[in-house]
């Protein structure tokens, strides 16, 4: 049973803190009554500071946080939240209904049970938690369509350069130009997770490892209970060696049978893990049939450019990477919305497909450097035919420094490319949003 003391000491102290100073991030959630607005994502990601940066500064105590990994919390049951609700409300008998935010809910069993209870009690509540027990599919399992559901990725550069303290609108966008370039090689080398955008530099590398080391002991192995550990570990290894390129079941079977008694199940169950983890994500190609959008070899990119540090480290698929995690930052926000890759049976690739309802809307290419005029006609043709296969006349190539618009003719294929450096285009795609299917912004 809770000692009802040690739970106001706990909400005065916490009303006692300074919220002015906590850095906004970009992700906008709503409310509606009668369901939960639910946060998900990667560990380190920042959930439990978003739920700081919701708090009024002025009023913070018409706000009632629960961190459930707290001492004073432990053990609890669902019925021991009265008692929580109790000592709020002798602390603050004016405030009717507080706003609850329920943080590391997945440290309570049956925890569901306490959030079906305030919403029916006419609450609004937020709810966050590791990634390794409140994914997505259990939170809609638990809360059967009381919930809203959002992921918090890590930063963006637009939110790094924030973090930073670096201005980059309009016309300070060029007189901070070489600290922007300078934050930029930082920020695909080290990463965007918020704690090491803030972190000295000498351990940046100790806290990333860290991270690291979590997320497979925890959000894995021991979630999963994986027996082949070994696998995992190889896999693990393959992706930060391998982000930004091709991967299939077969591939990896053909690449592991020879050293190790594995099946192309366990191989399927292990990657599936990784992905639920928010370690790596694998990108479907754009095909018409399912059949093909399956069997279909995916492409793999990290949670993190920093992770990358413990594998191949290669700035070319950094930036392929960086792009990725943007375009699936501005999807998730986006009604309708989803990304793939296209590749013609003759060879031709273009990175990122992005669609909505269905609607191919623009292609999108990383080349960082365009100067060859073989690499800048390869990606010109693989444009253009996507161009002409899909029916899409928006065509963007992210460069490192290029910025520029060309007409292009060749072969018979004709379109305008619009070339764009990545500093510009990562700082500018959070105003473009995802085109809608009317070309409006």
């Amino acid at each position: 049973m809770l000692d009802r003391t040690l739970v106001k000491r706990y909400i005065v102290g916490f009303h006692e803190r300074d919220f002015s100073n906590v850095l906004p991030r970009e992700l906008e959630v709503r409310t509606l009554p009668g369901r939960a607005t639910v946060i998900v994502g990667p560990r380190r990601a920042g959930k439990t500071y978003y739920l700081f940066s919701l708090i009024d500064p002025e009023n913070p105590e018409k706000y009632l946080y629960v961190d459930f990994e707290h001492p004073v919390f432990h053990p609890m049951t669902p019925r021991d939240f009265i008692t929580v609700l109790d000592a709020y409300h002798e602390l603050y008998p004016e405030v009717k209904r507080p706003v609850v935010m329920l943080d590391e809910v997945q440290a309570v069993p049956d925890w569901e049970r306490i959030v079906r209870y305030l919403l029916d009690e006419g609450y609004t509540v937020y709810v966050t938690g590791s990634s390794s027990k409140l994914l997505s599919r259990e939170v809609a399992t638990h809360l059967r369509g009381r919930a809203l559901s959002y992921t918090l990725l890590p930063l963006s550069f637009r939110e790094f350069l924030a973090f930073r303290g670096v201005d980059f609108r309009g016309r300070d966008f060029y007189s901070n130009y070489t600290r922007i370039r300078r934050l930029l090689e930082e920020y695909l080398h080290y990463g965007a997770y918020p704690e090491v955008a803030l972190a000295p530099a000498d351990v940046r590398e100790a806290i990333l490892r860290d991270y690291l080391d979590v997320l497979i002991r925890r959000d894995v192995l021991e979630r999963h209970r994986v027996r082949n550990v070994y696998l995992l570990n190889e896999l693990l290894y393959f992706s930060l060696n391998g982000y930004s390129k091709y991967v299939s079941i077969d591939s990896l079977y053909r690449l592991f049978k020879g050293r190790l008694k594995v099946t192309k199940r366990t191989i399927a169950n292990y990657l599936s893990y990784l992905e639920e983890a928010f370690a790596l994500f694998l990108l479907r190609k754009l095909e018409p049939s399912t059949k093909g959008r399956i069997v279909a070899p995916r492409k793999l990119y990290l949670i993190d450019t920093g992770l990358a540090i413990f594998g191949a480290k290669d700035t070319s698929r950094d930036v392929e990477n960086a792009v990725f995690l943007e375009l699936l930052r501005r999807s998730l926000t986006t009604p309708g919305a989803e990304i793939g890759y296209w590749k013609s049976p003759s060879g031709h690739e273009v990175d990122f497909v992005v669609s909505r309802y269905g609607k191919v809307e623009e292609l999108v290419q990383v080349s960082i450097d365009l100067s060859e005029e073989k690499t800048r006609r390869r990606e010109f043709l693989a444009l253009l035919h996507a161009s002409k296969r899909l029916g899409c006349d928006r065509l963007t190539i992210v460069t490192l420094e290029e910025e520029d618009e060309v007409e292009v003719d060749l072969y018979g294929m004709k379109g305008r490319i619009r070339l764009v450096s990545l500093a510009g285009w990562l700082l500018g795609s959070g105003e473009e949003k995802l085109i809608s299917s009317k070309g409006e912004v």
